[in-house]
């Protein structure tokens, strides 16, 4: 897995890339979370890989009511969206820390 150039095409294809800014706070927030959770819980304290914390933040994005509607006002709604988003948000998370990976 992991994000590739394609996929961020996709994505800005379909405005995710604005839904991302808009709502960017949010998004950090969950990926911190999810970070924080894939060390703990996967990999015993060590740097959780992106595929790692993605498994954690996808249950959580899956619901969030702002990517709902941007699914449906941008007929987005195929699940690989919100998988790419997903791997969209870790990223621009991992290149907040410093840490792309």
């Amino acid at each position: 897995m992991g994000l590739t150039e394609s996929k961020v095409k996709d994505l800005e294809d379909r405005a995710f890339d604005t839904l991302y800014k808009k709502h960017k706070n949010d998004w950090l927030s969950d990926a911190k979370d999810a970070y924080d959770y894939a060390k703990k819980h996967i990999t015993g304290d060590r740097e959780p890989r992106p595929d790692d914390i993605l498994k954690g933040l996808l249950p959580v994005i899956e619901v969030n009511e702002y990517l709902r509607k941007h699914q449906a006002t941008n007929k987005a709604r195929n699940k690989r969206y919100r998988e790419y988003f997903g791997e969209y948000i870790v990223d621009k998370y991992l290149q907040s820390k410093g840490e792309k990976t």
